[in-house]
């Protein structure tokens, strides 16, 4: 049974991001849909001492402009302001040089589109959390349609028998339609644990970039990740058997 799980890229992706992709066989990164103004295509929250603080990427876009074409602002120093954060806010974490070691590469690197950056940052946090599913960026496919029609496309392009949807989608899907075309639709409800964040005197945060974690727990992290899928509808694959 092929798995697959959909997404638009992300700056610095949440936890139950990564919870989805590893419970599947195949991850796509859906690029070839609009860029979402306001949401969280380029930008995430970090834990700070003074609580959380949002990182955003300057880009340039317009309408029906797809996030795999979103121009970086390449006039501001967003970089460097993010990497100073992200030091400060974690100089005590257990796994800081984490950021010297991979992060800031990363980050540095010369990065005209949003899309690419997006996907380069989640694919270093695949490998610091140990997630192994084959990764798939859709506009390398062949697929049109929209909502409903692209997922289905993109399923059978890649040779899905089981979408796995997020959760806060059962409302508008139709499951019948997935099922003519072979495919069947199931959701993860994912329910993070708590952790040791940096900077106890706050209360525990939930939705942060999966950065946190990955700082605070090193190779810990995929089995806190793992914890959020116990009691849900679907298991994480790794955490099978």
């Amino acid at each position: 049974m092929t798995v697959v799980a959909i997404h638009q890229p992300q700056y610095l992706p949440w936890i139950p991001y990564f919870a989805k992709a590893a419970s599947s066989d195949v991850f796509v990164y859906l690029d070839n849909v609009q860029f979402q103004k306001n949401g969280v295509q380029n930008r995430n929250q970090i834990k700070t001492p003074n609580g959380p603080v949002w990182l955003t990427v300057p880009v340039r876009t317009s309408l029906q402009t797809t996030i795999q074409d979103t121009e970086i602002d390449q006039t501001q120093s967003w970089r460097q302001k993010h990497l100073r954060s992200i030091e400060h806010a974690y100089s005590r974490a257990p796994h800081k040089e984490l950021v010297e070691t991979g992060l800031r590469q990363v980050l540095e690197s010369d990065w005209n589109r949003l899309g690419d950056l997006n996907i380069a940052l989640s694919e270093w946090m695949f490998d610091q959390l140990g997630v192994k599913c084959k990764r798939i960026r859709a506009s390398e496919l062949d697929v049109k349609g929209k909502k409903d029609d692209l997922v289905i496309d993109i399923c059978r392009t890649v040779g899905a028998k089981t979408y796995l949807s997020g959760h806060g989608a059962k409302d508008y899907q139709d499951k019948l339609k997935f099922n003519a075309k072979g495919i069947q639709l199931e959701y993860l409800k994912y329910e993070l644990q708590t952790y040791t964040q940096c900077w106890p005197k706050h209360e525990f945060i939930k939705d942060l970039s999966a950065l946190d974690l990955i700082l605070n727990a090193g190779k810990e992290s995929i089995k806190i990740m793992q914890l959020g899928m116990r009691t849900n509808e679907w298991q994480c694959k790794q955490h099978k058997g």
